[in-house]
């Protein structure tokens, strides 16, 4: 428990961060429209770039001192809510391990991470206890295991076992000293498709079994390390890692030689008392969710990689890689005005890059330009086409959307897009 709340609780701290130097924190203060999620249209940006830049700073703050265990039992939802709302002020950043690292954050809410090795425990010797009940880590291993067993489920899809799109993101690490000829290579493609699907489903059972733990975590290092060398993809190698690491027993942790020892075991033990009946259902809740909301883009018609709904929070990762080019009409239908949208007076690249393969974020976008438009320009009743092509994963590119469909009288919502056109094979 003490290693995952300072190792993870580090890497999480990183991620949280480290939007500020990059390209992250630039989309959130110099683009004049944002993209939201259905359910959190409420989250928007800061208005202020140095507002924006002290919520980033928040987060590092507030990782260090849960890191460490000061004021954890405060600092942790303060952390979530503070890590969470940066995460969904902007639909184009979504990223993965992002989410993953908010709900680590909101387990931790309900775990006595701070009872050995913290500055609480400093500031308040009685805190300290010598262990506390498994399950404090079984929930932590739970929400690993959903992510890699999920990430191996999506991977059993056509295009993914044709080693696309990895044929074509491999292609572009040519350029890479003695190495990159063989990582480009088509059969390094087909290699990394499989493998990704074989770590992807057996890593957790592997782990679970004494016999075989050790030598799969040594695979977990170099799978994940790969990673980190060919992809980049942030904290989440190393994040990978460190939890997998969870799956030995707390005995291997004990072993280590530190200048505090812990309480002997048995000394004192944690108990939640009468809070059992609040943190229970509220966990088995979450249980619940975790395993149904991957499943929701069965709900939906087609290729959820085409038409992006039940897409995201479903640990689809890596699965697609979009080509997409995209034009926007606003027409006045009283005075018979046209204009064509040059989308880089509203967005930054990536936004227009994300949005034009995505159909909600088209949606989005719509519903903006009709207000726009009637706001700043006294068009009467807009109408708001689009017309936008889609390569999916090397395939030539198709038209997404209905032509002509009038997307300002769209409603949005979790629904099924019925203007979407189905991906053709």
């Amino acid at each position: 428990m003490v290693f995952a709340r300072i190792v993870l609780g580090l890497l999480i701290t990183i991620e949280f961060t480290g939007g500020l130097f990059t390209s992250y924190s630039e989309t959130l203060i110099n683009t004049k429209f944002h993209f939201s999620y259905i359910l959190t249209t409420f989250i928007e940006p800061w208005s202020s770039p140095i507002l924006i830049k002290s919520h980033f700073i928040l987060n590092f703050i507030l990782g260090l001192l849960f890191a460490s265990g000061l004021f954890y039992r405060v600092v942790t939802p303060l952390l979530l809510i503070s890590g969470t709302s940066l995460f969904l002020m902007e639909q184009t950043l979504y990223i993965n391990h992002f989410y993953l690292y908010s709900l680590i954050i909101f387990i931790f809410i309900f775990l006595p991470a701070n009872r050995a090795y913290s500055l609480d425990t400093l500031r308040n010797s009685k805190l300290k206890v010598s262990q506390v009940p498994a399950w404090t880590i079984y929930i932590i291993l739970f929400q690993i295991s959903v992510v890699y067993i999920y990430a191996g489920i999506a991977k059993l899809n056509y295009d993914w076992l044709q080693a696309q799109p990895l044929q074509i993101w491999l292609s572009n690490k040519a350029d890479y000293p003695i190495i990159g000829k063989y990582i480009a290579s088509t059969s390094h493609a087909y290699i990394v498709a499989y493998g990704g699907i074989a770590f992807d489903l057996l890593i957790v059972p592997l782990m679970l079994i004494k016999q075989t733990r050790k030598y799969a975590f040594i695979i977990c290092i170099v799978f994940h390390a790969s990673n980190a060398i060919t992809f980049g993809v942030g904290t989440f190698p190393w994040f990978s890692i460190a939890a997998t690491s969870l799956f030995f027993s707390p005995r291997s942790f004990r072993k280590w030689k530190l200048k505090t020892e812990l309480p002997p075991i048995g000394n004192k033990i944690y108990h939640f008392g009468h809070y059992k009946k609040i943190i229970f259902p509220l966990l088995s809740l979450f249980i619940a969710i975790q395993v149904l909301i991957p499943l929701r883009h069965h709900v939906y018609p087609g290729n959820p990689s085409w038409t992006e709904e039940g897409h995201f929070f479903a640990w689809r990762m890596m699965l697609r890689t979009k080509q997409s080019r995209i034009q926007f009409k606003v027409k006045d239908t009283i005075n018979n005005k046209e204009v064509i949208v040059k989308l880089k007076e509203h967005l930054n690249n990536r936004q227009i890059r994300k949005m034009a393969g995505s159909p909600d974020m088209i949606l989005q976008f719509a519903h903006y330009l009709s207000d726009y438009y009637t706001s700043n320009h006294d068009f009467n009743s807009p109408k708001v086409t689009a017309f936008s092509k889609v390569s999916l994963n090397g395939r030539p590119p198709q038209e997404l959307i209905v032509r002509g469909v009038d997307l300002s009288k769209q409603r949005r919502g979790l629904h099924h897009y019925e203007w979407i056109l189905p991906l053709k094979k």
